[in-house]
This record gives structure tokens, sequence and C-alpha cells, in this order.
């Protein structure tokens, strides 16, 4: 009995722990380089391959290729930091919660 009602709260456990991050999206910071020599600043590269510019970006999290879990909502604004043809455009995002990916 006693092994049945622990395996029982290691599955809530489990669950609620999954439950949790079932907003965040997976994504890895990606530092393109200095602003005011045509880079971009940081940002987020999504699981889908998408890329979006964050308003603001935490400097704990200013680190090349780390991976991170996020939350985030559109500005609806787009936005290119080169001059030069082709531009990129990117969707300017705010950052609503970040945290690390450590799975």
């Amino acid at each position: 009995m006693r092994k049945l009602i622990l395996g029982f709260a290691a599955l809530t456990v489990f669950a609620v722990s999954c439950e949790k991050d079932k907003d965040y999206l997976r994504a890895t910071v990606v530092d393109t380089g200095d602003v005011t020599k045509e880079g971009c600043g940081y940002i987020l590269r999504m699981a889908d391959g998408k890329e979006e510019k964050p308003e603001y970006l935490p400097s704990d999290f200013q680190h090349n290729n780390l991976k991170v879990k996020v939350k985030i909502h559109s500005s609806g604004v787009l936005d290119t930091c080169r001059f030069e043809t082709p531009r990129k455009f990117y969707e300017r995002v705010y950052i609503d919660d970040i945290k690390r990916d450590l799975d």
C-alpha cells in the first residue's frame, strides 16, 4: 500500500511539473552582433526556426546559444537591423517570463 501511495505521489509531481511549462516555448538565444555595426543584438530562435527580436532581454540570458523556455507576446511591430538588402525582418516581442531550459 505504501508503494502505491508513493507511486501516486511521484506521478502527481511529474504531472504538475509538466503542466506548469505548457505555456512556455523553447528557444535559443542568438547573439547576431553589435547593433551599431549592422547586427541586431540578441534574438530568440524559436524551436520552429522562426526568429523574434525581444524588446528587452535580461542580462542573465544574454549568452549566445543559451537554451531557454520563454513566454512571449507580440508587440505588433516588425523591425529590421540591416540597411543593406536583402533585409531580414523580425517581429518585436515582449518577454513575459524566461528561464533556462534544463531539459
